[in-house]
């Protein structure tokens, strides 16, 4: 949403406190499907070797698993955007008045040491893709 008055000075300390709240939420939720993907395995595995749940449940049980994995490369794509832009904003914004005083400048700081603390253990998204390669594909075919 564009800023009523766009000659106005920036509120750095409002817009630090945004963002990270904004990476805070995508890194619980890429959590919460990797979570949601290990749960549902495991009930799949349980599911299938009990023999007592009928062949459809299964099918769509599978499905649900299938819609969670998709959703993690998504999450984790939206989650890199949005540490990017909050490392920009950093960048841009930690020599101004008010930002490092600011309560959620030490949040920041953990938020983004966490993040990356991630990345070394395979639990970032590093190895999402940013563009379609398209290079391999034949004329007319889909990707």
């Amino acid at each position: 949403m564009p800023r009523k008055d766009p000659n106005a000075p920036i509120d750095y300390p409002r817009q630090l406190m945004i963002k990270t709240k904004i990476v805070q939420r995508m890194m619980k939720e890429v959590a919460s499907y990797e979570q949601e993907i290990v749960d549902n395995t495991n009930k799949l595995k349980e599911m299938e070797s009990s023999g007592a749940h009928d062949e459809y449940d299964v099918k769509k049980f599978k499905e649900v698993l299938a819609e969670s994995v998709m959703m993690v490369p998504d999450s984790k794509s939206r989650l890199s955007k949005n540490v990017e832009d909050l490392e920009i904003f950093v960048d841009t914004a930690k020599e101004k008045e008010g930002v490092k005083e600011s309560e959620w400048w030490a949040t920041c700081e953990e938020v983004l040491a966490k993040y990356h603390g991630k990345e070394n253990d395979g639990g970032a998204p590093k190895d999402v893709p940013t563009e379609t390669n398209v290079d391999a594909l034949e004329e007319g075919e889909a990707f």
